[in-house]
């Protein structure tokens, strides 16, 4: 068995990379420091295997391909042995603790260097993950040593000694009397020798388990670059040596023992931070060696997770991007100036929310939802703190931060008893809070190595130190907010925003620390902490009686009429926990549920007047109240039920998205959608809020400030591609683009559609005249478009009853009696379970692609003068719905030849989950039924741009990719591909959407790793180029244009299609990068932010930006670039409809409380149609 070094990179290209880069330092510089720096590289890719030897065998060596050297760097060399060390110094159950220094050397420096380079994690017995540690100089026999061991127990220990040879007497010998040596093979030049190397070897252990050990050693090489040099040169070449070794190999760790297939994937180790003396000793060296360090670039950065190997390494940025137009820009970041360190104190906080005069807890509230629960406990905290008894102790804590949960962060301690403190908020509610604070905790936030670009902290313990950053610095902003969502803090304006009569619009900022570049060099010397800062928008429910609310969708008149109401006709309204505050006691409520009963039916014994009561009489007897609607189904909490008319809605309770209808929807939309100059001024005002400036409290005591003014970043403008079109009967058509979009008229699709058997079905009131003009004038459009259409449809049904039996009746009759492919469908303007149950039936059951055309379509179309556009954005539908291919980009630019041709695939997957509130069992209201839904779409088609999809159903709200399933569907795709290819593809491009910073592990760790099991199941050498580029646009990142003003037209304020952004904002630790793929026509652009996660294809910057880019062309549905690549766009439609057909198959079955894996296989789209676009 054998041990390797894991690089961040696969052999063959760490290899590459290695050449490339000597090739590049030796034509810079051809001093002999440089060239022996560059030779000691190389002399890490030589492959080696050292075995131990004993007395009566020959020393063997064999080269052995795909491995690099095992090795471990010391500065200098000398003996190596095993030895034990008490267990009270373990920090763990085993540890490793090596030295390769002398007594004439500082130990730290030393132990730097060896740490750095390959020693600071190796895996023992119990498979945990071990440090250094020092020993005392008493304990040193010898000038350098090791002392390693893997086992629990010191029996255990000589036995493995004395099984390989390794228990050695006074005289250096083995008890057994043979002696052992080890023999050690570089193959390098004698200018390489510096740093010395031992074999690392693998020994089973008498426990079952393994161990790594260092056998003894007698050999001494060589080390120094000539006999002639001085003690001081030799030193200083030596330690630059190291140095070197060091920056290079920092990524590389010795690996567990794994197998050829496993060790693909990147490994990488993470040493200590670098110690002051190192870096003063270092200095002279690291600035002689600065313009070799500028020319090398260097590994990426390794990261560790409290000792547990962190089995993930991002690719770093290659170049920065050079091509397009340069163009300054304003981003909404504002750099930040800190101290080195900021002391922070930490205070555990637990609580109870308990009845009043109930605070044993015995009798607690119902539970809110967590986002409640929050933003209860932030207000209730902040009462008393400004309470009279509590001003003594908080009266140093000036500033601080209560996440509402368990964590109290503060500039200051608070004056606490021995024992902690206990203080309860009291509230106009029936309820309390009892919060006990902890005594503080001292925490040093140590900014300037967070923001140092040597620091090779992870992501975890970075988000540590920035969550502990982004609490103290939002400690005012918090304590002004009614509402906090997200980082989003929202508060109600003094004029309030109506939306009708039942919502509000609140204004809110959200506000964010992020580490960025900073510059625009690709490595600057330090980066920077910026703040990202944007407005925000969101719905409240206006404070108002909870009839009120009801009578907006119900006028009086129907109020008055009705006396038998169903709850469910109200009780959406309620669901999710709403708070009301009765009007007879001042009490605050959350109401859980709508009970079938009214004020009338629902009677109760009531022990103050002695007898069964009605509610409705109850009310008139104790309050003097005479109920207006006691028809109405009465609402409860936990324990009581109340009459609707006595209740108001408590203001601050934000409403979810899904109860908003259309009209509330498009307001909300149209007055949130604010110009780009209009958002940079508020943005600017909000900044003052946040309470950072110089002068502010804040500032003063914490040190942290910033600046007034935006971030400037130079953006590039990337050129567009021109779209290829059909030929007709004289030529081939290629449409220039301009401003994103391109003219369709006069020109054929790029692969038309042919139509022989369709139908016209009409589940809407439009009356058959104005139908009939509407489908005849789009036959038109499409044949004008190349669409082989048959002018005459085969069947028109009138009016037909949206009924779930009807519907099954109609359809079955059109392929028994007319074989249609293809049905135009008009339906109502309301939204509701009938599209989704019509594609269920339509897609599932019979073969027939529909395209749905809304009443309010009809109308526009018989309205508009010159209603052409409509007509063939549905015939753009009409063509890629029945196979065809609309458009495809131009092969005039070399990045488009190279990637858009026969061997490349381009993938997109996408995931759709349930909202807040979907399908419940009736038994267990906790347990949602509704599953998530995978999206996958594939170009595995006749062209390029040609897509095919796939949907499967996996657990509810999980974002991975279930392997399995994800295995099939990407072995249907290449087998697809390679039917209507001929060959396999050679590269493969995925875009994943809705994939956070936080899940970025889990796509390389997991999901990467289905990609290889797929492709060596489907041929055992077969291994396509991978990439895997996330994309999201749920991020708060602006960008604004530095020349505009409130004059500027609205049209001119956005930035232009092809913006692209890779320097000063972006992350120091990922390849990402923003694109502004399509032209803003609503409020302020939302530009997409692209994250590579793996390219195995090696991109360059301008390469991956610019195909990016021409994905956003390829959309088929409009005649203009999108916001995102097509594959993402087509893979959400996918995972939508995914969620539709499971809604409709749950529905046909009747049974909401159904398993969705025993109604998956009814959901498989039928053969006929699933080789065409049939979604888009």
């Amino acid at each position: 068995m054998q041990i390797r070094i894991a690089t961040t990179l696969p052999y063959h290209q760490f290899k590459e990379w290695c050449k490339e880069n000597v090739k590049t330092r030796t034509a810079r510089s051809r001093t002999r420091e440089g060239n022996s720096l560059m030779k000691l590289r190389k002399f890490l890719l030589t492959p080696a295997v050292i075995y131990k030897q004993d007395s009566s065998n020959q020393p063997a060596m064999r080269r052995a391909h795909g491995l690099l050297i095992r090795r471990i760097s010391f500065v200098n060399n000398g003996w190596r042995e095993l030895k034990e060390t008490p267990s009270r110094n373990w920090k763990t159950l085993c540890q490793a603790i090596m030295f390769g220094v002398s007594e004439k050397r500082p130990s730290s420096i030393s132990k730097f260097c060896i740490y750095q380079s390959h020693l600071a994690r190796i895996s023992f017995v119990n498979n945990g993950w071990r440090e250094l540690k020092e020993t005392p100089l008493s304990n040193w026999k010898i000038p350098c040593q090791a002392i390693m061991f893997g086992v629990k127990s010191r029996n255990s220990k000589q036995q493995i000694h004395k099984q390989h040879f390794l228990m050695k007497n006074k005289d250096n010998k083995h008890v057994n009397g043979k002696k052992c040596k080890t023999e050690f093979h570089k193959a390098s030049t004698r200018q390489v020798r510096r740093a010395s190397s031992l074999a690392a070897d693998r020994v089973q252990t008498a426990e079952g388990g393994s161990i790594l050990h260092i056998p003894g050693s007698k050999s001494q090489l060589k080390v120094g670059a000539s006999g002639r040099e001085d003690s001081r040169l030799r030193s200083r070449r030596s330690n630059c040596a190291c140095e070197r070794l060091t920056s290079l190999a920092c990524s590389i760790r010795i690996a567990e023992i794994c197998s050829m297939e496993e060790f693909s994937t990147a490994d990488v180790m993470k040493g200590e931070d670098d110690n002051k003396k190192i870096d003063d000793d270092n200095k002279k060296i690291d600035d002689d060696n600065k313009n070799t360090e500028k020319a090398t670039p260097e590994l990426p950065p390794p990261s560790n997770e409290d000792g547990k190997l962190d089995k993930c390494v991002f690719p770093i940025r290659p170049n920065i991007g050079s091509k397009g137009s340069k163009l300054k820009l304003f981003a909404n970041f504002i750099k930040l100036y800190f101290p080195n360190k900021l002391t922070l104190y930490e205070h555990d906080v637990k609580y109870t929310i308990f009845l009043r005069g109930k605070e044993s807890g015995k009798d607690k509230i119902p539970p809110y939802s967590s986002l409640q629960k929050r933003n209860l406990l932030i207000k209730a905290f902040s009462s008393v703190v400004k309470s009279a008894e509590s001003l003594k102790m908080f009266r140093k804590m000036r500033h601080y931060y209560y996440d509402g949960g368990n964590a109290l962060i503060s500039t200051a301690p608070i004056v606490l008893s021995d024992s902690g403190e206990k203080l309860i908020a009291k509230n106009n509610s029936s309820f309390d809070i009892l919060f006990q604070i902890g005594q503080p905790r001292q925490y040093v936030v140590d900014i300037g190595t967070l923001l140092s670009s040597s620091n090779l902290m992870n992501f975890e313990n970075q988000r540590t130190e920035m969550r502990k950053l982004e609490f103290i610095t939002s400690s005012v902003i918090s304590t002004q907010a009614q509402f906090i969502m997200n980082g989003n803090f929202f508060k109600p304006s003094f004029k309030p925003c109506k939306i009708g009569e039942r919502f509000e619009l609140y204004n809110g900022m959200f506000k964010s620390l992020r580490i960025i570049v900073g510059s625009e060099d690709l490595n600057p010397d330090r980066w920077y902490l910026a703040m990202n800062v944007d407005v925000k928008r969101a719905p409240f429910y206006a404070a108002q009686n909870v009839m009120n609310y009801i009578l907006d969708d119900f006028d009086a008149r129907t109020l008055e009429m009705k006396k038998k109401w169903d709850s469910s006709e109200i009780n959406d309204f309620f669901n999710g926990g709403l708070k009301v505050k009765a009007t007879n006691t001042k009490f605050v409520y959350k109401i859980e549920d709508v009970i079938g009963k009214n004020a009338l039916e629902e009677k109760f014994f009531c022990d103050e007047f002695n007898e069964e009561i009605s509610v409705d009489k109850y009310f008139l007897q104790k309050y003097h109240i005479k109920l207006r609607y006691p028809y109405m189904p009465l609402v409860k909490n936990r324990r009581c039920c109340f009459p609707m008319e006595i209740l108001e809605l408590v203001p601050n309770q934000k409403v979810p998205n899904r109860k908003l209808d259309e009209n509330a929807l498009s307001s909300i939309i149209r007055l949130s959608s604010i110009t780009p100059f209009q958002r940079k001024t508020e943005i600017l005002q909000k900044i003052s809020e946040i309470g950072l400036l110089k002068d502010g409290e804040l500032g003063r005591e914490t040190g942290i400030y910033h600046t007034k003014d935006f971030m400037t970043v130079t953006a590039r403008v990337l050129d567009s591609f021109n779209i290829l079109h059909g030929r007709d009967s004289r030529n081939q058509c290629v449409s220039t683009v301009t401003r994103s979009q391109w003219d369709m008229r006069n020109k054929h699709f790029y692969h038309t559609a042919k139509i022989d058997n369709w139908a016209v079905i009409n589940f809407s009131d439009v009356g058959i005249g104005d139908l009939k003009r509407f489908v005849q004038t789009l036959i038109c459009k499409s044949l004008e478009c190349g669409i082989k259409i048959n002018r005459n449809w085969s069947v028109l049904k009138d009016k037909v009853e949206r009924n779930a039996a009807v519907v099954e009746s109609v359809l079955r009759k059109l392929i028994r009696d007319h074989n249609v492919t293809y049905a135009l469908c008009f339906l109502p303007n309301t939204k509701d379970w009938f599209r989704g149950f019509l594609k269920y039936l339509s897609e599932t059951k019979y073969g027939i692609i529909t395209q749905c055309v809304l009443k309010k379509t009809v109308i526009k179309a018989m309205r508009d003068r010159n209603p052409d556009t409509l007509y063939f954005n549905l015939a753009l539908k009409v063509n890629s719905k029945n196979g065809g291919v609309n458009n495809e980009i131009s092969q005039e630019s070399d990045v488009i030849r190279t990637w858009m041709r026969r061997g490349v695939m381009f993938m997109g997957i996408d995931v759709n989950h349930p909202g807040n509130v979907g399908i419940k069992s009736d038994t267990k209201k906790t347990a949602d039924l509704e599953p998530s839904v995978i999206g996958v779409v594939a170009n595995c088609g006749k062209s390029m741009s040609d897509y095919r999809m796939q949907c499967r159903l996996q657990s509810s709200r999980q974002e991975q990719l279930d392997g399995v399933v994800f295995k099939e569907i990407i072995l249907w795709f290449l087998e697809k591909y390679e039917k209507n290819n001929g060959i396999l593809p050679e590269h493969l491009i995925v875009y994943r959407d809705g994939v956070s910073e936080s899940q970025f592990k889990m796509v390389v760790n997991n999901e990467v790793k289905v990609f290889h099991k797929a492709f060596k199941q489907l041929q055992e050498n077969y291994n396509p180029k991978l990439t895997v580029i996330v994309v999201t646009k749920r991020h708060n990142t602006k960008f604004f244009k530095t020349d505009i003003s409130a004059r500027t037209p609205v049209q001119q304020q956005n930035i232009p299609p092809g913006t692209v952004v890779d320097t000063a904002i972006v992350s120091p630790f990922l390849y990402d990068f923003y694109l502004c793929g399509h032209q803003g026509l609503l409020g302020t652009t939302r530009i997409s932010h692209y994250i590579v996660l793996l390219d195995d294809n090696k991109f360059d910057a301008d390469s991956i930006q610019m195909l990016t880019y021409a994905l956003c062309f390829t959309y088929q549905k409009c005649s203009r670039s999108v916001s995102l690549p097509s594959p993402v766009y087509h893979a959400h439609h996918v995972a939508t409809r995914g969620k539709e057909l499971f809604l409709a198959a749950i529905r046909e079955k009747g049974d909401k409380n159904v398993e969705f894996k025993e109604i998956e296989g009814k959901l498989k789209i039928l053969e006929n149609i699933s080789n065409s676009m049939f979604w888009a």
